[in-house]
């Protein structure tokens, strides 16, 4: 009865969460737009992006390095993850990371990357004079450390560079996180402020806080099975809000796995600003383990699709290995 009065609890959070942003109305921020490294909104992976942009709460894969670095703590031994983001106006955006458990503590690394291809001309020609790649990058370094059996703290450091066709700009900037495992871990509470450093060319940081909250259930391991525990549910809930242009958005998802190996996940978006990029999303995946020499290692395939009836369908591909 107690766990069925918190999943009663927890899904009318989600829907007070996606119901109570229309109810108030916000006024646009005088910083809005004039932030640099813009890639920085871009957000790493696609089973996060699939669940609405909810994971702050969640954060229990190698993807939190980009959302909640205190969620690293959930890595067992080691992950890795790539991701490859399809976009509008042929703008490609990848990510990678890297954690490992030292014991109490988890390390990490990353890069999240934004590119595009423009053209040079000196008049009004078909073919262009030439084409320069621009765009930005950033690298991390990421530590995560567990404070007894319910809290965790992380933070990562960053360096920052954009290659902007005639110039080169370059910065850092650090995120803190903290996570919360109550309820026998069924409940996952984080917070995580991202972003906050300096550039070179004296603009601001797209610095923001996002705060959130999930709720899992999972099926127990059978006494004589190598398999752990599995998820089959997780209910997910962010706030993520920018604390320079001051546009803040709220997401709501779910992750529902079938048969410990197929994943269906749903998310929607609601932004408070005067041009709400609301929407919904949509992913898959698929998990299996290794077998003969590979028997050791876990694989992870996810796609997420975010369809946008204003600047175009949006495709990400990733996977996980975890080793």
């Amino acid at each position: 009865m107690e766990k069925r009065g918190a999943v009663v609890i927890v899904i009318a959070l989600l829907i007070i969460a996606t119901v109570a942003p229309r109810a108030s109305a916000v006024n646009i921020h005088d910083g809005a737009g004039t932030v640099g490294a813009a890639f920085l909104k871009v957000e790493g992976g696609s089973r996060p992006v699939g669940m609405g942009g909810a994971f702050t709460g969640l954060a229990n894969d190698v993807n939190t390095i980009f959302w909640n670095p205190a969620g690293l703590t959930a890595v067992q031994d080691q992950e890795l993850t790539a991701m490859q983001h399809f976009s509008f106006a042929d703008i490609n955006n990848q990510s990678i990371g890297y954690a490992q458990r030292m014991e109490r503590f988890v390390w990490g690394a990353s890069f999240l990357g934004s590119f595009t291809e423009i053209e040079r001309r000196q008049g009004p020609t078909e073919d262009p004079d030439s084409t320069v790649t621009v765009g930005g990058f950033a690298t991390g370094l990421s530590f995560a450390y567990q404070l007894g059996g319910a809290m965790s703290v992380g933070g990562t450091a960053k360096v920052i560079s954009e290659q902007l066709d005639i110039q080169n700009v370059y910065g850092a900037a650090a995120d803190v996180g903290l996570i919360l495992r109550l309820l026998d871990n069924h409940l996952g509470i984080g917070v995580a402020v991202q972003n906050a450093g300096v550039l070179d060319g004296a603009e601001n940081l797209p610095m923001a806080l996002r705060a959130g909250f999930a709720y899992r259930t999972w099926k127990e391991a059978e006494a004589e099975a190598s398999m752990p525990e599995r998820e089959v549910w997780a209910f997910v809930a962010d706030a993520h809000l920018p604390l320079i242009d001051a546009n803040p958005s709220f997401h709501v998802g779910a992750e529902r796995w079938f048969y410990d190996s197929v994943a269906a996940r749903i998310g929607y978006r609601i932004g408070l600003n005067e041009n709400p990029s609301d929407g919904l999303s949509l992913g898959v995946g698929v998990r299996r383990s290794g077998e003969d020499a590979l028997a050791n290692i876990d694989f992870q395939f996810d796609y997420a699709f975010v369809p946008d009836a204003y600047v175009g369908n949006a495709h990400r591909v990733s996977f996980i290995t975890r080793f």
